[in-house]
């Protein structure tokens, strides 16, 4: 019962490769399947209908920093682990998630009816039964990226959107309101975790141990720290548009958060999903390891920055014509806060390799410099308008940036001067791609209908940046072109 499981072996660079083929065709049908339930959803629903999901989201964000998974990570980062850890970790984020649920509830009973918003209770409630059956799949799921089982882990998450999405909108169409944003999560958590116990093969077969549950905490205190100031750092311009522009406000900016937060996560989580336990297996060996980190970079900045920074130039366009009139200021939203998200990419590769070398605790000042960072800004502009909660995130970023590499190089002793010759010209070509396009977009919107305009605006984004990548970036120019760079990304992907 107590048999150590092992890391498993180094994976070729074939294997490797497709693994993230998979993580990637998953990342698209999820994103496609999170865009299409902003775009139908909002045509059945009002901005206070997601202001009360701001609201719920919001009361259990602290509770879901202690069950989302915290625990678990050893799972994915220790080289061996046993029974009794698996068992521990469960059995934990099941006690956590109800405790944090009694809170949340009864903390919201109280506060709720002082500010006047007593009918998000129930629906707050819902979101706690939510985090309770996302606590309940944590450990099957880890056992599952331990393995590198990314291509089953794939196919479920795939179905789980579209099954969640088909739930959200029969519930829509028959006049649900915010419940329909609670069926399609309730719909899609609860076939992911029943899709993780099957597929890992793995059930609670003992009780928690008491010197396991010590040693887990004392070894994801730094992961528990930066979750922490993560949840506060993603909840300050949630409580900003709640306090200066009421419901309505805090639905607009939840739903540029969601069209936001389904771009990144269509360009991030393929490296992000495999970053972890891929860095971890190469802990030990420090080139290997350094290599691992350059081309995960890589792999972001070439891709993610250029994605993010064209959608933000064709936003003010696209996501009016998308969700409707009522929804038409989620536009210029979203637009700020996928441009935001050029740092959050970044820096998921970042933190795991915190993870993977057992110094996450690093990651906390960092991470609380950038917290500080942003509740200053979004005291100082919150009232200048909405739109300003999403300019202070991205000000947070381009000013701590710095920082954080060094937080990096404290952590791997991954050079800075290294990091900023795979991130700037990536970066700096995607923004120049973007004002062009941005600049674009102005006389075509007015010459031809927004679909028109869309169809040249996209083929002509990638035509800058290709050019703008060219120019400025040597490693494209000396390496991509001659082929010489991906026989050496094989060679260091090789065990």
């Amino acid at each position: 019962m107590n048999m150590a499981l092992p890391f498993p072996s180094a994976q070729s660079g074939t294997s490797l490769v497709r693994k993230f083929g998979w993580t990637s065709l998953a990342s698209i049908v999820q994103m496609v399947a999170g865009l299409a339930s902003v775009i139908i959803l909002t045509r059945f629903l009002m901005p206070s209908d997601y202001g009360l999901y701001g609201i719920a989201l919001m009361a259990v964000a602290a509770a879901e920093v202690l069950t989302g998974g915290v625990l678990s990570s050893p799972i994915e980062q220790k080289q061996d682990i046993s029974r009794k850890d698996l068992n521990t970790a469960f059995w934990a984020n099941i006690a956590l998630a109800l405790a944090a649920s009694a809170v949340t509830l009864s903390v919201a009973a109280l506060v709720l009816e002082s500010f006047g918003y007593s009918q998000a209770l129930p629906v707050i409630a819902a979101a706690c039964l939510l985090m309770l059956i996302t606590a309940a799949g944590i450990v099957p799921e880890s056992l599952m990226r331990r393995d590198q089982a990314f291509r089953q882990l794939a196919r479920a998450g795939m179905f789980a959107a579209l099954a969640g999405l088909g739930a959200g909108i029969a519930l829509a169409m028959m006049g649900a309101g915010v419940w329909s944003l609670i069926g399609l999560e309730a719909v899609r958590r609860l076939i992911l975790l029943t899709s993780s116990f099957w597929m890992s093969r793995w059930r609670p077969d003992g009780g928690p141990d008491v010197l396991v549950l010590r040693g887990s905490v004392r070894f994801v205190s730094g992961m528990l720290a930066a979750n922490a100031l993560g949840r506060v750092d993603r909840l300050a311009p949630q409580v900003a548009a709640t306090v200066f522009f009421g419901p309505e406000g805090l639905g607009l900016l939840t739903v540029a958060t969601r069209i936001a937060d389904q771009i990144q996560a269509f360009v991030a989580q393929p490296v992000g999903a495999m970053a972890l336990p891929v860095l971890s297996s190469a802990a030990q060996d420090t080139p290997r390891f350094h290599s691992l980190m350059a081309n995960a970079w890589r792999a972001i900045a070439m891709v993610s920055f250029p994605m993010l920074a064209g959608f933000a130039a064709i936003a003010p366009v696209l996501v009016p014509l998308a969700v409707g009139d009522a929804f038409a200021g989620a536009g210029i939203l979203s637009a700020v806060t996928v441009l935001a998200h050029q740092r959050v990419v970044s820096s998921k590769v970042n933190i795991a390799a915190a993870q993977a070398t057992g110094r996450a605790l690093l990651a906390s000042g960092s991470i609380a410099l950038s917290v500080v960072t942003h509740i200053l800004l979004l005291l100082l502009i919150a009232p200048i308008g909405i739109a300003a909660l999403a300019a202070a995130s991205l000000l947070r970023g381009w000013l701590t940036w710095p920082f954080a590499a060094g937080f990096v190089k404290s952590a791997t002793g991954f050079p800075i001067s290294r990091q900023a010759a795979i991130l700037v010209p990536p970066l700096a070509a995607s923004l120049l791609m973007g004002g062009c396009v941005y600049a674009l977009s102005g006389p075509l919107a007015v010459l031809l209908p927004p679909v028109a305009a869309l169809a040249l605006l996209v083929p002509a984004g990638i035509v800058f940046y290709a050019i703008a990548l060219w120019l400025l970036d040597p490693w494209v120019r000396h390496e991509v072109l001659s082929g010489g760079a991906f026989r050496r990304i094989r060679v260091e992907m090789k065990p």
